[in-house]
């Protein structure tokens, strides 16, 4: 319905415009302005509605137009072929189209099909990566458990909330217009933390988070959260004397860089005996893969960790 009143709409819009240049044209053209009617019927609402506009307009040239006017009768050869030649050209512009748009329709609904196969398989590719992950980190977690030694119960522990930070990134991927190449930074340290603060995170400390919106490329998402990781572990572990004690970690864009703290109010630390440990060298590794800066600000009523990534 809705086609069959756009080809008469459009075919009535045509037609009053031609009487009102009747006057000036006379019966020249006479299949002009209804070769233009077709094509935009059967443009706007398809071929149906082209068809109809062809027909409603060829009966109203063949009518009012050509002679012998006011009948539906044809005077001389002339105007035979000036009838068959519009009917033809209307008929090739119907049928062009409806085989343009047929195609048109079959690609959509080929690219429906292929984005919702491409959909489910990264849904299951996602599923099976996190579980992946969860298995890995429940076997480093179980060989830590079962060691005698200390020192490679902590290694291992250690191990695993890295590949915690890691597996955070998975969760915080952010569809947009260049793909899933980005990453929802704040939902992802978001995550993190909260797996900090179910994990290792003694009763007597408080873990704040306070994140902006920010999206960054994949990698650097990796890089920020081992090296947040690493600073919030750290704290953790040594920052509180007492076993009390409050950690913040704060995320905002500015000046097109994200910037990330790290901030506790423990008994602080030597910065110059620290960068030789495992976790500071990570820090640096990671900090410099992203080509970034980090600041540290230490005293016994606190620590400030800043780092500033660029972003594309």
């Amino acid at each position: 319905m809705t086609e069959f009143a756009v080809g008469i709409s459009i075919t009535a819009l045509f037609a009053g415009l031609r009487i009102a240049i009747a006057p000036f044209v006379g019966d020249v053209a006479p299949f002009a302005l209804s070769i233009i009617a077709v094509l935009l019927a059967a443009l706007i609402a398809g071929w149906r509605a082209g068809l109809v506009s062809l027909v409603l307009g060829t009966t109203l040239i063949w009518y009012y137009i050509l002679p012998v006017q006011g009948s539906f009768a044809l005077e001389g050869t002339p105007a035979v072929l000036t009838l068959g030649a519009g009917i033809l050209t209307g008929a090739v512009i119907v049928f062009a189209l409806g085989l343009y748009q047929r195609e048109i329709r079959a690609g959509q609904v080929e690219r429906m099909r292929r984005i919702n196969f491409l959909g489910h398989a990264l849904r299951e590719m996602d599923h099976r990566t996190k579980n992946n992950f969860q298995i890995v980190t429940s076997l480093l977690t179980l060989q830590a458990n079962r060691s005698a030694s200390a020192e490679v119960k902590a290694a291992l522990g250690e191990a695993a909330e890295r590949l915690k930070a890691i597996s955070a990134v998975y969760d915080a991927l952010a569809p947009s217009s260049q793909g899933l190449a980005t990453v929802r930074l704040q939902d992802q340290l978001q995550e993190m933390c909260d797996q900090i603060g179910r994990g290792i995170m003694p009763d007597g400390i408080r873990l704040e988070t306070e994140l902006e919106p920010i999206l960054v490329p994949h990698e650097t998402g990796v890089a920020i959260g081992i090296v947040v990781n690493e600073l919030v572990t750290n704290a953790c572990k040594h920052a509180f004397a007492d076993g009390s004690g409050s950690i913040r970690v704060r995320a905002w864009r500015e000046d097109g860089a994200a910037l990330i703290e790290v901030v506790d109010d423990g008994r602080g630390f030597d910065s110059g005996k620290a960068k030789n440990g495992l976790g500071s060298r990570l820090v640096a590794a990671f900090v410099q893969r992203v080509k970034g800066k980090s600041e540290v600000t230490s005293s016994p009523e606190g620590t400030v960790h800043r780092l500033r990534v660029p972003l594309p």
